[in-house]
């Protein structure tokens, strides 16, 4: 029975750890040649940054420079376009179609995003023209991106934690990285943030709003414990993950219209100013925060069906009538609870990067801070998926 007990949680881990290993073999392959000595001089730029806390790719120049990045955005549009559809053209939508759906976005958007960093690699000399060698490295990047959603996909099934053993590796080099390039005197601050609010996130993740139902169809001493639980942060930390991804959209935008009307005023300046080390990017970027927070507490709670689903099987909240009231009811709820964690996570991240555009700590060190809250996150999704296949384990003989 003992020798048993966790073989469901063991086989799960050791597949993740496989899907891992091939992952990071995966980015040791280095584009076609690519000049990644070129590299080893040039400074990060806060754009950067923000990418390698998802690809864990500091300079974009592997295979698997685009990381889980565009699996990531073409999942958030599938999932705001399921919501605006609605109910009824969700159940019509059969999984293998939404997962082909996804596949499409995401070549799409791999496309894209390689197609803006193929712009700004450094090339050896060849005898190749350039524009052939970003082809080649746009096609290479496509295929990684392409690789990297098969394998976030097995491990899905198979493994454990879906794309965040991904992410969570990504983070963790990440921070491995900037921590060596700085003193402990110049981390001393960032850390104290990362501290703050990992603590912050923890409690947000762990603390309960619970509210109570009452079952028709339960006639016992578990009728009066029935409840909706909803966290203080209903969808956690993902809207810092996905703000990356919809804050390069409009650089990707203005760049495309730069390379048609080439030195226009104009887009130079609104190019410049979408940064984090300008006022103006600082505040779209948490702006998209806030927005993407709100947006995904109602895309993933869905208040609206919660309130049909009671009425249909005949409960209620308490105190609350069934029908438009308890619609109602949980909408507002549901927004009490986006907007406040919202700002809590602007919050948090408005220090950091206040602190950095007044010079207090450096631009490399700005995001430090979202590394841990979404490291953070992740780590606490991870530990309830394992406590839930331990419990799996547990009755598994009985199964």
């Amino acid at each position: 029975m003992k020798k048993n007990k966790a073989h469901e949680l063991r086989r799960r881990l050791l597949f993740t750890l496989m899907i891992l290993a091939v992952y990071m073999a995966g980015r040791s392959l280095l584009l076609y040649n690519v000049d990644t000595a070129a590299y080893q001089l040039e400074e990060q730029n806060s754009e950067n940054i923000m990418i390698s806390m998802i690809s864990g790719d500091r300079y974009q120049y592997t295979v698997f420079a685009l990381g889980i990045m565009p699996y990531i955005t073409s999942t958030l549009i599938m999932w705001i376009f399921m919501a605006v559809k609605g109910a009824e053209f969700r159940s019509r939508l059969s999984p293998q179609k939404t997962e082909r759906l996804i596949l499409v976005l995401m070549i799409l958007t791999a496309v894209a995003f390689a197609l803006s960093r193929a712009d700004g690699l450094i090339f050896r000399q060849s005898w190749l023209p350039r524009e052939a060698l970003e082809a080649i490295a746009v096609l290479e990047m496509t295929i990684g991106a392409i690789l990297i959603y098969k394998m976030a996909n097995l491990n899905k099934e198979y493994g454990a934690g879906g794309q965040t053993p991904i992410i969570l590796v990504n983070i963790l080099d990440n921070l491995v990285s900037t921590i060596q390039k700085f003193t402990w005197r110049e981390l001393s601050m960032p850390l104290v943030l990362c501290l703050v609010m990992a603590v912050v996130i923890l409690v947000m993740e762990n603390r309960i709003i619970r509210i109570p139902v009452q079952r028709v169809s339960i006639h016992n001493a578990y009728a009066d414990k029935s409840y909706i639980a909803f966290k203080l942060d209903p969808i956690g930390v993902m809207p810092v993950m996905f703000a990356v991804s919809f804050f390069m959209l409009p650089q990707l935008a203005v760049r495309f219209l730069l390379s048609l009307y080439e030195g226009n005023s104009t887009l130079q300046h609104v190019s410049e100013r979408l940064d984090l080390t300008d006022v103006a990017g600082v505040a779209v970027y948490l702006g998209i925060i806030f927005t993407l927070n709100v947006l995904f507490s109602f895309i993933m709670l869905m208040p609206g069906e919660m309130a049909e689903q009671l009425q249909k099987g005949g409960d209620s909240i308490v105190g609350i009538y069934a029908g438009r009231k308890t619609k109602r009811y949980l909408r507002r709820k549901v927004l009490a609870l986006s907007v406040s964690s919202g700002c809590v996570l602007c919050l948090l991240m408005g220090i950091s990067l206040g602190m950095s555009l007044k010079g207090e700590i450096s631009s490399e060190l700005a995001l430090f801070p979202a590394t841990a809250m979404i490291l953070t996150g992740i780590s606490c999704t991870l530990y309830r998926e394992v406590k839930t296949y331990r419990r799996f384990d547990s009755y598994s003989f009985f199964i």
